[in-house]
């Protein structure tokens, strides 16, 4: 396995760590921040050019690339740190559990761009 397959497996082990979170119908709050990727994340989506809003949010207000979001993307609405209005959430991760998901990212992710 290549160093980025490697790499992307690592992170989808962290995505298995999310709560299930379902957001609002035509909630894209979390779509109008720049957001770090890993390399292999920003591959799976196919590139990213940030220009005022998620370039993978479609017309309809919806992700494009919604099965192969990065984890921050996947952290919205799940966490305290990161909370949303209009997310559900049944049991946000905690500020510690957050955190500590992070520091797993990014010892897995290596440089973030």
């Amino acid at each position: 396995m290549d160093l980025k397959m490697s790499e992307l497996s690592e992170i989808r082990k962290l995505y298995d760590k999310l709560p299930h979170t379902e957001c609002e119908a035509g909630c894209f709050r979390c779509c109008v921040n720049s957001i770090q990727m890993s390399q292999s994340e920003r591959e799976a989506i196919g590139g990213y050019d940030w220009k005022g809003r998620c370039p993978k949010l479609g017309e309809d207000g919806r992700c494009t690339v919604y099965d192969s979001r990065p984890l921050v993307c996947r952290l919205y609405g799940a966490s305290e740190l990161l909370s949303c209005e209009g997310c559900k959430c049944a049991e946000p991760l905690t500020e510690e559990e957050t955190l500590d998901i992070l520091r797993r990212y990014r010892a897995a992710a290596g440089k973030l761009s």
